[in-house]
């Protein structure tokens, strides 16, 4: 008999906990903006960089398909301006993918596309941590602006050249309205994406 209510027992703990992780899966996929969800993409494109350098391009590729999900997921939360941002950036990213595939990919085109990706990103954070401001939720602005940083900092580590040099100092500037507590600065915000802006439009891939 007790080992009836043993079973009776763990069956219920079991469900329990699969009823309460299935919560927190929608919740993050009702807004992952605001979850571990939104750098997501960031760690994808970092895991299909280090097999890209591995001569795993088949891995490379999965990873990067991954990552192309996760952005299509993530623009679900944006408006019609920050959707527009993420469809270039995932345009790039699979010219990137059709590229490996055919054994002719070049590091910079790689990584030209990765670091937009980031900035991509990082201007969708941006927007819709404005929206949160409008609505006075301050730590939903918080949590967005902080994400649309490491966005920036993954894009200073994927960026070359003259780019990375752009890449720092867009960093610097939302670094400089973070520190200096102009969350609720709107128009601060919107001189940080239209520098991301500029940015990207100068390196489409055509």
């Amino acid at each position: 008999m007790k080992g009836l209510y043993y079973f009776l027992f763990s069956v219920i703990v079991i469900g329990s906990l699969l009823v309460y992780f299935k919560i927190q899966r929608d919740l993050k996929l009702e807004n992952p903006n605001l979850t571990d969800l939104a750098t997501e993409p960031d760690l994808l494109m970092n895991t299909a960089d280090k097999n890209f350098q591995d001569n795993k391009s088949i891995r490379a590729i999965n990873f990067l398909e991954d990552a192309i999900k996760m952005m299509k997921l993530l623009e679900k939360d944006g408006d019609s301006i920050s959707i527009e941002a993420i469809e270039v950036a995932i345009y790039d990213l699979q010219v990137v993918e059709n590229h490996i595939k055919a054994e002719d990919i070049s590091e910079e085109l790689m990584y030209e596309a990765f670091a937009d990706a980031m900035n991509s990103l990082a201007f969708a954070s941006l927007r819709i941590s404005e929206v949160f401001i409008r609505e006075g939720k301050e730590e939903e602005a918080r949590v967005t602006i902080n994400h649309a940083m490491d966005h920036l900092q993954n894009s200073i580590y994927f960026a070359r050249g003259e780019q990375k040099e752009s890449e720092i100092k867009i960093a610097g500037h939302l670094q400089r309205v973070i520190e200096n507590h102009l969350e609720s600065d709107i128009s601060e915000i919107d001189f940080v994406m239209a520098e991301i802006d500029s940015l990207v439009k100068a390196h489409v891939i055509q």
